[in-house]
């Protein structure tokens, strides 16, 4: 019969540059390291708690202006993320003729993003100066004119910007409804 002995000064030497003290039994490493991580953890659970609570996400909000001749709500969202479909509204009720409504959508409406929808199509569309100006026609004292904008908000916009709305008869301007966008990734 056989016996094997191993002795304990067979046990090889660490690497050169490893120290066992620090590199296996983490003296003195691991003071702070475990609030480090949890404070890292609790950050990256943070951003989906907040989309949860609507921080980044697409709640309307309505914009309103009034003059003598006419008003106007334009209601649509002020936060949005990449890829979202929203909606946008613009209610526009006359209080005096109108000979030829055009609504005009500043330029920060249509950069990166997608139109899938225009309700009710406007009888002209045209461009001024990069804006898009939709010609509805005669709107007549007491009646009112509802149009709906279907956007998509393409992956890599990502951007805060203005979208101006201006409510028109003809070239003579009756309204301006100041408005911003703010879109996340």
């Amino acid at each position: 019969m056989i016996v094997v002995r191993r002795e304990a000064s067979a046990v090889a030497e660490p690497p050169e540059g490893i120290s066992l003290e620090r590199h296996r039994d983490l003296v003195g490493v691991r003071t702070r390291s475990p609030w480090v991580r949890r404070g890292l953890l609790c950050a990256v659970a943070v951003l989906p708690v907040l989309a949860l609570l609507n921080v980044f996400g697409q709640h309307p909000t309505t914009s309103s202006a009034s003059s003598p001749v006419a008003s106007m709500n334009v209601t649509a969202p002020a936060r949005l993320r990449s890829g979202l479909v929203f909606q946008v509204r613009v209610q526009v009720t006359a209080h005096r003729d109108i000979k030829e409504l055009q609504i005009v959508f500043d330029k920060g409406w249509w950069e990166s993003m997608s139109v899938n929808s225009l309700v009710p199509e406007p009888s002209e569309e045209s461009s001024e100066e990069g804006k898009v100006v939709l010609s509805y026609g005669k709107l007549a004292a007491g009646q009112q004119h509802v149009n709906w904008i279907y956007f998509q908000v393409n992956p890599t916009n990502v951007a805060k910007r203005t979208e101006n709305v201006e409510l028109r008869d003809g070239t003579t301007p009756l309204l301006r409804i100041h408005r911003a966008i703010t879109i996340f990734p």
